[in-house]
């Protein structure tokens, strides 16, 4: 609660909590993680809890308005195990039907071939305000995505890393640099700002 109230006092416009890619919160979502027996564990509206109960607490202190919260669905990134995909489905159906009831901003959806069309539909129909979506987009997936109202907003990430003019080579419909998965998250400018820009 404190960090959220500092980003806000310091200029931001909001926090996101991440809940998604193996971290801690997704952990809670997961059956096969979470073997807690108390109010935190169990059924899925219990596994949801930590996660609900923060977004609760942060938005007390800074507005339901500026908080909004990653998730990624199906994902398996930190050797995180998956789990029965109706029981997927339910998780992330359920949580996004107690996001809207919260008012938080957005969902930010991490995207993956593995996430199917129903989970997506589930999330769009039970959550009513912004849903952006990020991984692996470029700018013509990522346009389809606003097209056919699927996405509200989009995100980059990897591709800003490796094109530091990314938004002038979607204008000039240049080529993209390679994202150097071997420099990502290094120390040093390798991976960073070694990348080369248009002229």
């Amino acid at each position: 609660m404190t960090a959220a109230a500092n980003a806000i006092r310091a200029g931001f416009d909001g926090v996101e909590l991440h809940g998604a890619n193996g971290y801690i919160l997704e952990q809670s979502l997961n059956p096969h993680i979470n073997n807690r027996t108390d109010i935190y564990g169990g059924n899925i509206e219990n596994r949801c809890r930590l996660l609900l109960d923060i977004i609760r607490e942060i938005s007390k202190v800074i507005g339901a308005e500026k908080v909004g919260v990653r998730v990624s669905p199906y994902s398996t990134l930190g050797d995180i195990p998956a789990y029965n995909a109706e029981e997927t489905d339910q998780t992330y159906a359920y949580l996004a039907s107690e996001l809207n009831h919260l008012g938080i901003a957005y969902i930010h959806i991490s995207d993956s071939p593995a996430i199917p069309e129903k989970t997506h539909q589930q999330i769009r129909s039970n959550f009513t305000n912004t849903l952006i979506y990020c991984n692996g987009l470029t700018p013509e997936t990522a346009a389809a995505k606003i097209s056919d109202g699927s996405a509200d907003l989009v995100a980059f990430g990897r591709s800003f890393l490796a094109n530091p003019d990314f938004v002038k080579r979607i204008e000039k419909n240049a080529p993209f640099n390679d994202v150097d998965y071997m420099s990502l998250y290094t120390p040093g400018e390798q991976g960073y700002t070694n990348y080369a820009i248009l002229p």
